[in-house]
């Protein structure tokens, strides 16, 4: 495990870039993408950059998690936060794009497994420890499912869709299996409200309660705090 502790969020996110610039060195990329709050400057970085560059063709992303039973275009969806941070900005071709939702969810998994895993799978931390949408108590062993989100994770969510009551009962995610065969983590997390959460998951007790902690067992996790995230660490 290797933490990589910067002074604020915006160098969170210009960190984050660099992890996945660094895959430009490797002939194919399938890259796993996570949305929220923590990767904000992420995106605007690699849209800086690749404004500048062209986008490799050999790149693919995968959405790692979706909201089930709403539109995939509508505000406050991974995919809407995706389209309008990155993928629209960048006109990146709809042949490098891999959607989960409601008609791709039956297949994502054995698509994914064709296209060869994932070579880096970037996610946030949820309070409750969750990633994607892989809540606690999600089995370690599960791959892409359909899951019901927690109330802390719908209160997390709540502004997102105007209000804690419109947050969608279930989510569909990549699962725990899924993210474990990832050649690299990219673990991102800013703010204090993070700090006690992602120190019990880094140092603390393995266990399907707190999904981030099986990162622990990862051979090649990075992670990037910014100082209130990692206050406890310090």
């Amino acid at each position: 495990m290797k933490i990589n502790i910067v002074k604020s969020k915006k160098d969170v996110g210009k960190a984050a870039a660099e992890a996945i610039l660094d895959l430009l060195k490797s002939e194919h990329a399938n890259i796993g993408l996570a949305t929220g709050n923590s990767p904000i400057e992420c995106y605007d970085t690699l849209v800086q950059y690749f404004s500048k560059h062209e986008l490799p063709k050999y790149w693919h992303f995968f959405n790692i998690d979706e909201y089930d039973q709403v539109p995939i275009d509508l505000e406050g969806t991974c995919n809407a936060y995706l389209q309008e941070r990155f993928y629209g900005p960048l006109n990146i071709p709809e042949n490098q794009i891999h959607r989960l939702y409601a008609e791709t969810f039956p297949f994502f998994e054995q698509n994914l497994h064709k296209a060869g895993g994932l070579d880096l799978c970037m996610l946030g931390i949820g309070k409750n420890g969750h990633i994607a949408f892989n809540e606690p108590g999600t089995p370690f062993g599960s791959v892409t499912h359909r899951m019901e989100l927690t109330e802390a994770s719908k209160q997390q969510h709540g502004d997102e869709f105007g209000g804690v009551g419109n947050v969608p009962s279930h989510g569909l995610t990549i699962g725990m299996k899924t993210i474990m065969n990832s050649r690299r983590i990219l673990l991102i997390a800013n703010g204090p409200e993070k700090a006690e959460m992602i120190h019990k998951a880094l140092t603390g007790p393995v266990t399907e309660s707190v999904p981030a902690s099986i990162l622990q067992l990862h051979p090649a996790l990075t992670v990037v705090l910014d100082e209130a995230a990692a206050s406890r660490f310090q």
